[in-house]
């Protein structure tokens, strides 16, 4: 059997010519302890669906030989979820103490794969053992790496002959990054989780499954916007120019780059510590209060306990980063600064 964390991941997996949707002819199969089963293929299903299966049959899982866990890290991860619904019943803690059953019992093999296993060595409750992967192993390469504190000072400088992949874990700043993207002449589009309360439009679920069925961004956008939905199990190929990620978290970060399969020119990197970008509608004009607070908002600099900084504070890391600043007041007594680099 086959676990993995999302549906995106799933739909993409049952792309494979040896896998196979769960069924119920095959449940009553490994229920009956029948050897073969059905068209010998390996059944895919989620952790939500397995933990749903161990609800209905707490045996459920022991029948096998073989249970293959794909990013497991996601596990305890989503087991920590708590559920608005009070009704809802946890179905990830379910799948997760299911497995650690059946770890301990120690009669069926357990692999679990994944980029970044820390969380799971943490939070699972049995005896684990890491596989490393060989140093000689080819790796995918990333040409450059560019730190930003916001992204708004990002999109002005994308290239929009170039195709991108950012990754943003809000949805509700997805919609707001995918409609700025598209009023600035990019064809961007915005996937989520097909269970999100915040339904998909037509358009956006067929990019979703063009997304799962060709490990491919759909040819009509040149910037996809993605988030946990996606940010595992799924793979794409093909030209791809850069990768925006905007988490400072280690996991997503390794998670989200490995979603492309291939060599990458350019990744962008939130970083709310490093040297400012300012956008090029803010240089060598007059910015006087109220341009200056745009200015801070959209470089979103932080001090070190993660507060925003206004002008007064975000004025000396641009210096700092290199940029002059000349500031003065005009014939009404008015204040007003001038950056230049």
């Amino acid at each position: 059997m086959y676990l993995i964390d999302t549906i995106n991941g799933k739909e993409q997996l049952l792309q494979r010519d040896d896998t196979i949707r769960f069924n119920k002819d095959w449940h009553k199969d490994v229920l009956n302890d029948v050897k073969l089963f059905g068209e010998k293929k390996i059944v895919a299903m989620t952790y939500a669906k397995f933990g749903a299966l161990v609800d209905e049959d707490p045996d459920f899982g022991f029948q096998f030989e073989v249970i293959l866990c794909d990013e497991i890290h996601s596990l305890p991860r989503f087991s920590a979820f708590l559920n608005n619904n009070p009704n809802d019943r946890p179905l990830h803690s379910i799948a997760k103490k299911q497995l650690e059953k059946i770890v301990q019992r120690g009669k069926v093999t357990v692999i679990g794969l994944s980029a970044t296993p820390k969380r799971a060595m943490e939070d699972l409750d049995c005896i684990t053992r890491i596989i490393t992967v060989d140093a000689d192993v080819r790796r995918l390469e990333t040409m450059e790496k560019i730190f930003y504190t916001g992204i708004d000072s990002i999109l002005p400088i994308l290239p929009q002959n170039e195709t991108g992949i950012i990754y943003i874990a809000r949805v509700t700043q997805m919609r707001e990054i995918c409609e700025k993207l598209n009023s600035m002449g990019f064809r961007a589009v915005a996937i989520w989780s097909k269970h999100h309360t915040l339904k998909m439009t037509e358009e956006q679920e067929n990019a979703r499954q063009y997304i799962t069925h060709n490990a491919a961004i759909p040819p009509e956008y040149n910037v996809l916007i993605i988030n946990a939905s996606s940010e595992t199990s799924i793979n794409i190929y093909g030209d791809v120019d850069y990768m925006i990620i905007h988490s400072q978290e280690e996991e997503p970060r390794i998670q989200v780059r490995g979603r492309y399969r291939e060599d990458l020119k350019r990744l962008y990197l939130l970083d709310y510590s490093a040297a400012p970008i300012v956008p090029n509608e803010f240089m060598g004009r007059k910015l006087y209060t109220a341009e200056k607070k745009a200015l801070c908002e959209t470089m979103k600099l932080r001090n070190k306990y993660g507060a925003k900084l206004k002008w007064t504070g975000a004025k000396p890391k641009l210096i700092e980063a290199g940029y002059a600043i000349t500031e003065a007041k005009d014939s009404n007594d008015h204040h007003y600064a001038i950056i230049t680099y």
